[in-house]
């Protein structure tokens, strides 16, 4: 008898408990494993993914604020083939949900990254249509519905795993652009990517720092 009163599924995938590191908090999770059991997880969501590698944005990435932090990455990342060759084993290895967070700069970026990671071993692609930290690309397919719809209508076509999509609280309309999402083939939305905002030394007028919780929902 199983008596994991944790466990619970969402899209048809067997989750040990429903705690998920979000895209970016942890890397692909080795560098977590070395102080924690990552086992003890549900699940983890890779670092932003990129067709090719990228060094991130340069300068400041973490500034805190009275209200927050803000952060300004703009996915630094090994690129797909990257990944795959250097984090991949390591993640299916593991007793967890593998979730990987794509991005693109186009949508032939979001259907060529599916595309290359279908024949591996992945539970579900979350697709980041959200990220704000990057000049082309990310939250530039998040802030209308029909854009969004579009995109995730085109990658369902390629993509054999099951599919999320993070969401962006600065869409036009959140719950238009996520039933969207739905409609076109998603199989799940992951609420939200970071918020806008920036931090100002008001005394010397000077800009520190301009950047953009994260929730899972089932649409099955």
């Amino acid at each position: 008898m199983d008596n994991n009163l944790l466990a619970t599924s969402f899209s048809g995938v067997e989750f040990k408990n429903p705690i998920v590191l979000a895209s970016g908090t942890c890397g692909f999770g080795e560098n977590l494993n070395e102080s924690f059991d990552i086992e003890k997880l549900g699940g983890i969501s890779s670092k932003g993914l990129t067709i090719n590698p990228s060094p991130g944005n340069s300068g400041i990435r973490i500034w805190e604020t009275p209200s927050g932090i803000l952060n300004s990455v703009g996915l630094e990342n090994p690129g797909i083939k990257g990944f795959i060759d250097q984090h991949l084993e390591f993640v299916n290895s593991k007793n967890l949900v593998n979730i990987v967070n794509l991005s693109g700069h186009s949508i032939d970026d979001y259907i060529r990254g599916a595309d290359l990671l279908n024949d591996y071993k992945i539970d579900f692609i979350e697709l980041n249509i959200s990220c704000p930290n990057v000049k082309n690309g990310g939250m530039n397919f998040g802030v209308k519905a029909e854009i969004a719809g579009d995109l995730v209508k085109k990658v369902r076509r390629v993509c054999k795993h099951k599919l999320i999509i993070k969401l962006s609280p600065n869409a036009e309309n959140i719950v238009d652009l996520g039933k969207v999402c739905e409609d076109e083939g998603a199989d799940g939305l992951s609420l939200v990517n970071t918020f806008l905002g920036m931090a100002i030394d008001i005394k010397n007028k000077k800009l520190y720092l301009i950047t953009p919780m994260q929730v899972y929902l089932d649409l099955q």
